[in-house]
């Protein structure tokens, strides 16, 4: 769906981003992994049309991304930032029509108020939908602007969209956490194909399909999560590390011993 070729990007003279490539699938979820000031964000922009690289080439679903017009592309691609401020009393529901903007003039429609539902119910929120969203939890409020960003990808497909999630569970506990990353997979099963930049290498490992690793804006590793072994963990966060069999589940969990 999506296919970053040798990206570079730069900020004056200093290069943020160096040779950066990979490719995400429909149905899967990439997590961009490295330590604070790796370029994950910056890679982020560069992905959504936000920032444009200085070198290289990005392709979504096999057309360059530059070529795309925003309100066509608004339709296809949606984004999760770190952050989003609301200061009005606005409802949940209200909110998570924000997303629909992209798809009607004045005012929405049946339909659009249809797909509204149908997203807090995915998010599993509609219970909050006529709630003061300066009322709800970091949590609750981060489920809301998920169905925000669905109900502005959501059609009667539903399927073979980009998302992009920029560390969409930080500050989240760890009830939250693991909510949002199983609406993530729920998402790719549906067709969708995921970006996300997490810190936690755990939840990488148990919710993603591929793993992006970057260091000082370089690409250290890209592939299946078998990637992220300790030497790898080493070289990316300055910490010795262990995997080891989970208890319970068919995979690793990591460890850190320093």
């Amino acid at each position: 769906m999506l296919k970053a070729t040798d990206i570079w990007f730069k900020n004056s003279n200093r290069y943020l981003l160096q040779s950066i490539n990979f490719e995400v699938k429909s149905g899967e979820v990439l997590s961009v992994l490295g330590a604070n000031g790796a370029g994950k964000s910056t890679l982020l922009k560069n992905i959504s049309g936000e920032l444009h690289p200085h070198k290289g080439s990005i392709l979504f679903k096999n057309k360059p991304l530059s070529a795309w017009k925003n309100h066509e592309l608004a339709r296809q691609r949606g984004v999760l930032s770190q952050h989003y401020q609301v200061s009005l009393p606005f409802t949940s529901f209200q909110i998570a029509m924000m997303g629909r903007y992209p798809h009607f003039k004045n005012h929405p429609l049946p339909i659009d108020h249809d797909i509204v539902k149908q997203c807090l119910h995915f998010s599993g929120i509609e219970h909050l939908a006529d709630r003061n969203y300066l009322t709800l939890s970091g949590g609750e409020q981060q489920r809301v602007q998920i169905a925000r960003v669905l109900a502005q990808l959501w059609d009667d497909a539903s399927t073979d969209k980009l998302l992009l999630l920029d560390e969409p569970v930080s500050a989240l506990d760890i009830q939250y956490q693991h909510h949002i990353m199983q609406l993530v997979r729920k998402l790719a099963a549906r067709g969708f194909a995921v970006i996300s930049v997490v810190h936690d290498l755990n939840l990488a490992l148990q919710y993603s399909n591929r793993i992006l690793l970057l260091k000082n804006g370089k690409q250290v590793a890209f592939g299946d999560t078998g990637l992220l072994n300790k030497q790898h963990i080493k070289e990316v966060y300055g910490v010795a590390s262990e995997l080891v069999a989970h208890p319970v589940e068919n995979r690793k969990y990591i460890i850190i011993t320093e």
